[in-house]
């Protein structure tokens, strides 16, 4: 049998020393300034100009907000427009980005003062030190989602059901509940700590009542439900079968790619070792509950990825506190290994403790780096396309073809999606370019518009242009370009007819990033 490891008297490690307290106020100064460096200057990206839309559109009517599948998780776009409409945040980007900033640096003395039961002091402050400087969660401090405070409450929610385990209190387990209920109306994907906690529990009480190969069954089984059941859950319970029909090329592949790219090679290696390390620093019961809060949203991802619908590990990040933690908990571990090692002279046993979060910390560095450069905040350039295509109109009108349409509206047409009498813009259009409509050449509302086909969607846009006496622009990047246009056709429309008047470089780790604006050749 498993004797209850927590106790009222264990539940309360040892507080942080001086030392950890000045080491907390320190990194939360250095997340503090990451985060606030430059908000204001990436364009927005197609998911940030979605979070505009929602938070700008009517509220009610047929098309509005409330009618919309975003009302699952309505938290971050109502608290936006809150704050818009006292006046408290203008419409520029860094005050759409502003909460989000402040919530982010929040995150990383939370992760030092959540941390502290599950992993130990030291631990914790090492694990708010690494999310302080993750480029991972930097750009979703920078960015106007709902998935940094997500992060933030799934912090809270793991303190408050680890506590509950040694306490019993209710109030701790209403308050995980609480937590994790409001990380889903931030972003659904805060529900896979449900499934977590679930898939915790099953597993704490086999552990708990069975010994031997029955234990091993029985925690196999729990985490074989998880890969079944929640594909399942999510095929026929889930009120956003759009995102499944726009998605439904599921790649397990792809989804391996990301988890790697974001969660980093030495950071995956370093958290397995952790969790190996665990049951023996931690006791069972706290190794169990970092494991189920690590695998089993990774193993959901997996499923869905490799069977329903094509998802990245973005969806995973309610795992990045606990992978910092069990990296700072083999980091700490293997420290004190050194420390208590025969190496001399003490010099030397200090440089190899260090050795580990030193090649985490450089990783990590190494990426802001390239963030604030290269990678221009991990955005496309889309501002400087906007202000090209209008300084190139001048006093004429503009017709714009993008693949990002959302974020084209906002830097082309800013009152959109506002409540207005009538179109604040009568001489700017800002239209998506769609492979169906292409294919088809109807409109949505099935009128014939031109001929089916590239060529002949591009001669017509230009024809509406040429009528309206307006500017035409084709603003694209090439992934997305290539999504619509698998056969080549339109590329090489472009390549003959238009010319390339703007290249806008930007490579974010293996994907190409870079704008394009073509203008029509005189």
């Amino acid at each position: 049998m498993l004797e209850r490891p927590l106790t009222r008297a264990a539940a309360a490690p040892a507080p942080f020393g001086r030392a950890q307290w000045l080491l907390i106020v320190a990194v939360t100064a250095v997340a503090a300034a990451l985060r606030l460096w430059r908000f204001g200057e990436w364009s927005l990206w197609i998911d940030e100009a979605h979070t505009w839309r929602d938070a700008t559109m009517q509220l009610a009517g047929e098309n509005g907000f409330l009618r919309t599948d975003r009302m699952f998780y309505p938290a971050t776009f109502l608290l936006l427009r809150f704050l818009f409409g006292v006046g408290w945040l203008g419409f520029d980007e860094a005050s759409l980005r502003l909460p989000f900033v402040l919530l982010g640096i929040a995150t990383v003395p939370l992760v030092a003062l959540c941390g502290r039961r599950l992993v130990g002091p030291w631990a914790a402050v090492l694990g708010a030190s690494l999310v302080a400087i993750d480029p991972w969660h930097l750009f979703w401090s920078q960015n106007a989602r709902g998935y940094g405070p997500m992060v933030l409450l799934t912090v809270v929610a793991a303190n408050r059901a680890h506590v509950w385990l040694g306490t019993d209190r209710p109030r701790d387990l209403y308050a995980a509940v609480l937590a994790i209920g409001l990380g889903a109306l931030c972003h659904p994907s805060a529900v896979l700590a449900v499934f977590a906690c679930v898939a915790f529990l099953l597993a704490r009480s086999a552990l708990a009542t069975d010994s031997g190969r029955r234990r091993v069954l029985r925690v196999a089984v729990a985490l074989s439900c998880v890969v079944v059941v929640v594909p399942w859950v999510f095929q026929q319970l889930s009120p956003f079968q759009g995102f499944l029909r726009s998605k439904d090329d599921p790649s397990l592949m792809h989804f391996v790619e990301t988890v790697v790219y974001y969660f980093r090679p030495t950071s995956l290696l370093l958290a397995a070792i952790g969790l190996w390390l665990a049951p023996r620093v931690l006791g069972l019961e706290r190794a169990l509950l970092l494991g189920c809060l690590l695998a089993v949203p990774l193993l959901a991802l997996a499923a869905v990825g490799g069977t329903l619908v094509k998802v990245t590990a973005r969806y995973a990040i309610c795992c990045q506190p606990v992978v910092a933690w069990l990296v700072a908990l083999a980091c700490v571990h293997v420290a004190r290994l050194f420390s208590a090692g025969r190496v001399e002279p003490r010099a030397a046993r200090v440089d190899l403790a260090a050795l580990l979060p030193l090649l985490v910390a450089a990783d990590s560095a190494r990426l802001d780096v390239a963030y604030y450069g290269a990678q221009f905040g991990q955005r496309a350039r889309w501002r400087e396309a906007a202000q090209f295509v209008q300084q190139r109109a001048g006093t004429r009108g503009l017709r714009v073809l993008t693949v990002s349409h959302p974020t084209l509206l906002y830097y082309l047409r800013r009152r959109h999606w506002f409540v207005t009498d009538g179109d604040p813009y009568p001489t700017v259009d800002v239209l998506p370019l769609l492979d169906w409509m292409i294919a088809t050449g109807e409109d949505l509302a099935g009128r014939r518009l031109h001929d089916p086909g590239a060529e002949a969607h591009l001669a017509w846009h230009r024809r509406e242009a040429a009528r309206e006496q307006a500017q035409f622009a084709v603003v694209v990047t090439l992934p997305e370009l290539d999504e619509h246009d698998r056969d080549g056709v339109l590329g090489r429309a472009l390549a003959r007819d238009f010319e390339l008047a703007l290249h806008l470089p930007c490579w974010i780790g293996p994907k190409d990033a870079s704008v394009y604006v073509y203008l029509p050749r005189t």
